[in-house]
């Protein structure tokens, strides 16, 4: 009797570990998909019905630098596509081949991509000599209008870590990466400003947009203009600017250097010489982002002396009124813009004054703010229907607690908000990377993406495992330390295993 419970305990394990229904290795997971687990046939011919020109030269040149000697023939087909949103795709493989349906190059990027995602070498043979997908019907497009993730540079960081990031967020049908200096930017116009170390030149800058344009992410600049002056975290005690060259001290708050000094006109001199840099580097995408979170009460005489709310959202005004000239949108975090100590936002991230929030009715609308909640899940997220209640358009931003990320996400699309702007800050690798680059993909695409399955952590690292490397392979990678989820075997301390 025993060996016949032991036995079933067994086999309840197996089921649990392979479910018979386990949804495919996909991120996102689709809207609506019929995907065999047996039937596999030959890749070999891709379809392609597109209005857009440019798809077929797009997919015949990323076929062959994906799969090489053995990339599926390209063929262009006709169809209707004129009820199909510019995202949008449809797939179906049968035993003739792949056929890719969609309205722009965008949507066929996204098909195969999930082609991609789906195909596997030829079995049973020593090297690869072909490829194979299962027989599929798949309808797909994307629930949210901005999906995003927003991508730290700091002076430590190489180039490779992040293009690993932008390519992977691409991949995932992301559709927007900010991009944060941390004193890594190396500026013509300001040479001084970050440090000496920083790997973020421009030539890098533009090859990497050029990069995100083709494989279709947008990448957006982001400069802080308050708070974080220091281009540094308040833990670590550095300045990018002032720690080297201490005759700069002037442009920014005597107390730690923490905010850029508002009363100084020559700050926003430097901002707007910085920001149109940078916008034009980036080619000039249709946003640009300002930070403002997490500034502290003012040093410096000449700021003290005068009302600091109003300092503030005239610099605001003026900075966000010039990214408007140059052709972009302003982006901005909430936290400064909501009163410290107003019980409607008990918990949240709120470092305002009753000054500054008196003033929001100044700021123009076509602000977008960008509300993070970085905790556990709740039963309200107030401050995201507060910002739209105002006019503004709102962007719902977690981090990296899981179950937190999973129901903000949730409430954003209950709201009708604009989208998510996924935080990864220093967590470029490890179980953080994986858990907000695959939850942010997959809820901002499919509300309904089935997390009880598809969201285990086991089948969660792998299917991160598996198409990380497929991004290591087209950056053409040989170093041990630039796969997978971490860099090294033997971690270093602090570690939290998987």
């Amino acid at each position: 009797m025993k060996r016949v419970f032991l036995m079933l305990i067994a086999l309840v394990t197996v089921v649990a570990v392979y479910p018979s229904e386990a949804t495919p290795a996909l991120c996102p997971e689709p809207q609506k998909y019929d995907i065999s687990r047996t039937e596999y046939v030959p890749y070999e011919t891709v379809s392609i019905v597109c209005a857009d020109v440019a798809a077929s030269d797009w997919a015949k040149r990323h076929l062959k630098q994906w799969y090489g000697k053995y990339a599926p023939r390209v063929n262009v087909a006709t169809g209707d596509v004129v009820a199909m949103a510019d995202e949008e795709y449809r797939i179906e493989v049968d035993s003739k081949g792949a056929k890719v349906t969609a309205k722009s190059l965008q949507g066929v990027r996204y098909a195969l991509y999930t082609l991609r995602q789906l195909a596997i070498p030829s079995r049973g043979t020593e090297k690869v000599e072909g490829w194979i997908v299962p027989k599929a019907k798949i309808e797909d497009k994307p629930e949210m209008e901005f999906r995003g993730i927003h991508i730290c540079w700091f002076r430590e960081n190489k180039v490779w870590e992040i293009e690993r990031l932008i390519r992977l967020a691409a991949y995932y049908k992301l559709n927007y990466a900010v991009v944060e200096t941390w004193g890594a930017y190396q500026s013509k116009v300001a040479p001084w400003w970050g440090w000496d170390e920083g790997k973020m030149t421009i030539k890098e800058v533009k090859r990497l947009k050029a990069l995100a344009d083709d494989l279709g992410i947008t990448l957006i600049p982001q400069l802080n203009v308050f708070g974080h002056a220091s281009c540094a975290r308040v833990g670590t005690g550095k300045h990018a600017a002032i720690d080297v060259r201490p005759e700069y001290q002037p442009y920014f708050e005597p107390l730690a250097g923490w905010n850029w000094c508002l009363s100084n006109p020559k700050t926003k001199e430097l901002q707007k010489a910085l920001i149109k840099e940078m916008y034009e580097a980036f080619g000039c995408p249709p946003y640009f982002h300002i930070g403002c979170d997490e500034a502290i009460v003012p040093s410096c005489p000449d700021c003290v002396e005068r009302s600091y709310s109003t300092l503030f959202v005239a610099h605001v005004k003026e900075i966000s009124d010039y990214v408007k000239s140059l052709g972009a949108q302003t982006l901005m975090w909430h936290d400064m813009l909501i009163e410290r100590g107003d019980p409607r936002w008990e918990g949240l991230y709120a470092k305002g004054t009753k000054e500054t929030v008196a003033m929001l009715n100044e700021l123009p609308r076509d602000i977008i703010i960008c509300d993070w909640y970085y905790r556990q899940p709740r039963t309200e997220y107030p401050s995201l229907e507060y910002f739209k209640n105002l006019g503004f358009e709102v962007l719902a931003c977690p981090w990296d607690k899981r179950d937190g990320t999973i129901d903000l996400i949730a409430n954003a699309h209950k709201i009708g908000i604009k989208g998510v702007l996924g935080t990864l800050w220093q967590h470029y690798y490890g179980k953080w990377m994986v858990d907000i680059y695959f939850d942010v993909a997959n809820l901002t695409w499919n509300r309904d993406a089935s997390l009880k399955v598809y969201g285990r952590s086991s089948h969660r690292l792998y299917t991160v495992h598996t198409h990380l490397r497929h991004v290591g392979w087209d950056m053409k990678l040989r170093n041990p330390q630039h796969f997978g989820v971490y860099y090294d075997e033997v971690p270093v301390e602090p570690y939290q295993p998987y």
